[in-house]
């Protein structure tokens, strides 16, 4: 943990965020307001830390920036949010010589104070700007500057989520239940993505217990190829795991519960997810500018959302 917030540690975790080859972006590229900045981002590698393993070749002229966010939530069933908590940052790496200032055009403002009439910022419960960021005026207080260090992790602002700001989460777990004989019973659980096209969740695990007379699971599965699902008859834990989740699908888990009861239920379980190129505040980065301009340079803009703990209730 780093102020915070999760750190990536093992390459393998990290390996399913990268692509190893680089796209060149002039300083005068047009940007997107979708995910994918630059026209270079195809998956997020993960955070931009210096605690982090991922591996940046300081020979090259590159600029990371980093929207990292991690979430805590307490879900009703059906996926209603009774309570939630998402706190995040931006990072910023720049690996030129000299110290050219870095410029970040956010789309919202980020704002701890409530505004009268309509406005499109982002409501913010705190928000601390790291150390030398100006915020500037123009463009409606949206735009933050920093002398960048070469090589150095820079912290841009660290932020969370005001508690009555709309909290759309990643994932949506559901389940239903059917009696298939007086001893057995089916647990139907459904995870849908609400991340849209274009994201991916490279890893999505969801823990729930069995009923204690449960003796053993039959499962099958469908949606995503990469699926499976566990259970350990120690603890009764019956773990779904799936990989590579695409944003804006469902994936379902239809689990035979044997000796179970035919009218055993499930009451609760917990989600853990990692998501790439999706945050769940929204936040964007619209615009990346360095003064002096750098030529030949590679810019890397990276969206990625990490669970804390997410309890899902599904009765």
């Amino acid at each position: 943990m780093n102020g915070g917030f999760m750190q990536l540690q093992t390459a393998d975790k990290l390996q399913s965020h990268i692509y190893s080859t680089v796209v060149s972006a002039k300083e005068s590229c047009a940007l997107i307001a979708a995910p994918g900045l630059f026209g270079l981002e195809k998956s997020a590698p993960g955070i931009a830390s210096q605690q982090s393993v991922l591996a940046v070749d300081t020979g090259k002229r590159e600029l990371y920036v980093d929207v990292v966010e991690k979430v805590w939530a307490s879900v009703a069933s059906g996926g209603t949010v009774i309570r939630a908590e998402v706190t995040g940052s931006i990072l910023a790496r720049c690996f030129l010589l000299g110290n050219p200032t870095l410029t970040l055009t956010l789309n919202t403002r980020l704002i701890t104070t409530p505004q009268e009439g309509f406005n499109t910022a982002t409501r913010m419960s705190d928000v601390e700007f790291g150390s030398n960021v100006e915020v500037s005026d123009r463009e409606g207080g949206r735009q933050l500057s920093v002398v960048t260090l070469p090589g150095q992790e820079m912290t841009v602002v660290r932020y969370t989520l005001a508690p009555d700001h709309p909290h759309l989460l990643p994932f949506t777990v559901t389940a239903s239940y059917h009696s298939l004989t007086p001893s057995d019973a089916e647990l139907r659980l459904k995870l849908t993505s609400n991340t849209g096209m274009g994201t991916v969740a490279p890893q999505v695990t969801f823990r729930t217990v069995a009923p204690p007379t449960t003796a053993a699971v039959m499962s099958r599965t469908s949606g995503p190829r990469d699926q499976t699902v566990h259970f350990s008859p120690d603890n009764k834990a019956i773990t779904w795991a799936i990989s590579q989740f695409p944003g804006g699908s469902y994936a379902q888990a239809f689990i035979r519960l044997v000796d179970s009861g035919g009218n055993a239920i499930v009451e609760s379980g917990e989600l853990e997810f990692e998501v790439s190129r999706w945050v769940c505040s929204g936040l964007r980065v619209e615009s990346v500018k360095l003064n002096p301009p750098a030529s030949n340079l590679n810019k890397w803009v990276r969206y990625l959302t990490t669970s804390d703990s997410v309890s899902v209730r599904l009765t």
